[in-house]
Order: C-alpha cells, then structure tokens, then sequence
C-alpha cells in the first residue's frame, strides 16, 4: 500500500486513479542509467507536474538515483 505521505496530495489523487496492476507494472519498470536496465523503484517520492506524476527514487539494485514520468495529463476521462 502506499504511504500517501511520501506524495504531494494532487500526486496521490492521481496515482490512486490508476489501476493497481498498473502501479505494481509501474514501480517494477524503472529505467536506471547506472545499471542500464529496467529495475524496481525503491523509497520512492510522487509530485504532480503538468497534470502527471513524477516518481523519485533509488534503483533497488544500486542504490542510484532513478525517476519515472507517469503521463496522466493525457488520459481520457470519459468512462470516468
């Protein structure tokens, strides 16, 4: 579950409207340029900009510094 204090509050409205198979996909598909793979987002943080989310963390391999863009901006809301 996520600890709704590690994002801002329009980051969490945000990331909660997503699917939860989407978000476990998400954390688990992380590029990291020090391993050069794909890798899981570790003690990670969420802000809003631009109406996406922005994922800050650490490579759960290296420890290194690795951020993921979210696009939320661009979703239909029309089923909504």
């Amino acid at each position: 579950m996520m600890d709704q204090a590690r994002f801002t509050p329009a980051a969490a409205l945000l990331w909660a409207s997503a699917w939860p198979e989407a978000r476990e996909l998400i954390l688990a598909k992380v590029w990291c340029g020090s391993c050069r793979r794909s890798v899981q987002i570790v003690d990670y943080t969420g802000e809003e900009k631009n109406g996406d989310v922005v994922l800050r963390g650490r490579c759960a391999v290296c420890g290194g510094s690795v951020c993921r863009v979210v696009e939320t901006s661009e979703a239909s809301h029309e089923n909504n």
